[in-house]
């Protein structure tokens, strides 16, 4: 299994200029379980409050290796 580096996105608009916010992460799954709990959220709303509907948020994986896990080796087993 491979691990990729994994940005999570703010992308909003300011005053007639684009604004983006990016945090990485070592992998998609962690991005995920930011962006979809409690942490991610009352940032997103408070923005979305004060600038409208030009806000975006999503993780973006890369193509940079993190992590590359091996499976482990079996034990030999005895048969005799």
């Amino acid at each position: 299994m491979i691990e990729y580096f994994t940005a999570l996105v703010l992308h909003y608009e300011m005053q007639g200029k684009e604004l983006q916010t990016v945090v990485w992460f070592e992998n998609e799954d962690h991005c995920q379980e930011v962006l979809q709990n409690d942490v991610a959220m009352p940032l997103y709303e408070e923005l979305y409050d004060l600038y409208g509907n030009n806000i975006m948020m999503f993780c973006e994986v890369t193509k940079e290796v993190s992590r590359i896990v091996r499976p482990r080796a079996r034990p030999e087993v005895d048969n005799g």
